[in-house]
């Protein structure tokens, strides 16, 4: 099973301004990004060590320098359950106010459900008490809501990454869909956009890592696509060692050769069963060899 969880901080952290552009353009303007951001996963799990469990380790907090000269930081949360998690508007405000208390930093905060629950997208935590009363809200993105054409039509790289996530989604235990939507995202990756080389090859290894096909339909996909995608490869000079088109026919490779090993051994224990003196009949029943080629053998020896 992929490890959604890995292929998307990936993602977020190698495209983080395209990714900051797509969510929140207005904050983008005002970063300063000649400053690199400062990933500060290992701060975030000092202050709240949970992060770290139940498979939540996609939890981000990044550190950017804007134009003022100021530190803002960005929490991202990815919400990959399929189930609903009825205390994840709690998670998110106990997220917030352990880094507000701790460093006095605002955050731009950023919850993106890929879960295939229509109705599961909650974007605020309440608490009312006796005349006490809290309301925290945040920033949400669900992915099964997206409009399919618009992301098509973005030219942000990370529109593309949502369009799998969506993919994905839609393709859930439909193989013959996913199939399609695979070959639709690396041709688009391809021949609809002018992407550097850097993204490409960033975008190729989360679409392909990210909607796994069964064996069967993977091997179906390599062979129809791999010729294209190692052409325009070759033009980019991009490497594609850590895709499953490449690794299809690298295993391939190695079935042949060692089915071809076979064929070299069995003739040579075919010529040394000539020279040895025995019948046709019987060397065809010990290598397998067809009797006109052993005639040939025969011949030529």
């Amino acid at each position: 099973m992929p490890d959604y969880d890995y292929l998307w901080k990936t993602v977020i952290s190698d495209l983080f301004e395209e990714f900051l552009l797509f969510f929140a353009p207005d904050l983008y303007e005002m970063v300063d990004f000649s400053h690199p951001p400062e990933h500060k996963e290992q701060e975030f799990h000092k202050i709240y060590p949970d992060a770290i469990s139940k498979n939540r380790e996609v939890d981000k907090l990044i550190g950017v320098k804007l134009k003022d000269g100021k530190e803002q930081w960005i929490l991202i949360h990815i919400e990959i359950q399929g189930d609903r998690e009825e205390d994840f508007p709690k998670r998110m405000f106990q997220y917030y106010y352990r880094i507000l208390d701790r460093y006095d930093q605002d955050l731009y905060t950023l919850a993106i459900y890929s879960d295939s629950s229509p109705t599961f997208k909650p974007d605020h935590y309440c608490t009312r008490f006796f005349g006490t009363e809290l309301t925290y809200t945040y920033n949400t993105y669900k992915i099964l809501d997206q409009n399919e054409k618009e992301l098509l039509q973005s030219r942000n790289p990370f529109a593309l990454a949502i369009l799998a996530g969506l993919y994905l989604i839609k393709g859930k235990n439909h193989p013959i869909k996913k199939f399609e939507y695979k070959k639709g995202l690396v041709r688009l990756l391809f021949k609809e956009y002018d992407y550097p080389r850097e993204k490409v090859e960033m975008l190729l290894v989360f679409i392909d890592h990210l909607l796994v096909l069964p064996e069967e339909e993977s091997g179906k996909l390599a062979e129809e696509i791999y010729p294209f995608i190692e052409k325009e490869a070759l033009e980019m000079g991009l490497s594609i060692e850590d895709t499953s088109f490449a690794k299809y026919y690298k295993k391939q490779g190695v079935e042949e050769g060692k089915n071809l090993g076979k064929v070299e051994r069995s003739y040579e224990i075919a010529r040394n069963m000539v020279n040895e003196g025995f019948s046709v009949e019987v060397i065809n029943k010990m290598t397998g060899i067809e009797k006109d080629e052993i005639l040939k053998l025969i011949k030529r020896l």
